[in-house]
């Protein structure tokens, strides 16, 4: 992750929730993430859970730590969650200790990282974790932009990924355990007032045999 996402994240911190999640496009996406994460959370036994890449805190109450490249981000998580043990830190060099966590849960974090960070963060990942550990993290489909024809160059989360991909940055230390998507309907485009009516179908379509055209895929892996 290079220094200019960390500015630009310091930079929109005090805004951060608002801008993003505020409105009924970012509601639609924090409910469909977080009723996953949670259901995903309770299937595993699981004691010190790391939310990597924490930004503000969004999913903070579902970690018992918190890791985060920008400190602008950090300093508003901490006013929410003073009680949570947070940590400034990249992704693919983690300031803790080998085999300390049970769980590590990533949102919106992998699409700043290059296809050249995304093996050494699955790498870190499986230092830190402890055996049988598990990873979650989400990443924009390349399924999905190939389909729409869609040209992200020039945007600092432009960084898609196949399944493929990852099982080749996995250098076999994991075991994929499930894939789910976020967003399979244009909800941007869908009347504000419909679009709470539309989450189910949306929902389901991301979980069905055509989720890899969601516009992120979620993915929940296993430390072998």
């Amino acid at each position: 992750m290079n220094t200019h996402i960390t500015t630009y994240y310091n930079q929109l911190a005090q805004k951060y929730d608002s801008d993003r999640f505020g409105n009924a496009y970012g509601r639609f996406l924090h409910a469909q993430e977080r009723a996953l994460l949670t259901r995903w959370l309770a299937s595993v036994k699981a004691g010190a859970i790391l939310d990597l890449g924490c930004g503000t805190g969004r999913f903070l109450d579902l970690a018992t730590h918190g890791l985060d490249a920008s400190t602008g981000m950090l300093e508003v998580a901490r006013q929410k969650f003073p009680e949570k043990t947070l940590q400034n830190g990249l992704a693919f060099a983690m300031p803790l200790a080998d085999e300390s966590f049970d769980v590590i849960f990533s949102m919106h974090m992998v699409m700043h990282l290059s296809a050249d960070e995304l093996q050494p963060l699955l790498a870190e990942a499986h230092r830190v974790l402890k055996p049988g550990g598990s990873l979650m993290f989400d990443f924009p489909s390349t399924s999905r932009r190939q389909l729409l024809r869609q040209k992200a160059a020039g945007w600092h989360g432009a960084n898609a990924y196949t399944l493929r991909e990852i099982r080749a940055a996995s250098l076999g230390q994991w075991r994929l355990e499930a894939v789910n998507g976020f967003l399979f309907l244009p909800i941007h485009r869908v009347p504000r007032s419909m679009r709470s009516w539309l989450i189910g179908l949306d929902t389901w379509l991301c979980g069905s045999f055509f989720k890899r055209f969601s516009s992120y895929l979620i993915v929940h892996l296993v430390k072998i």
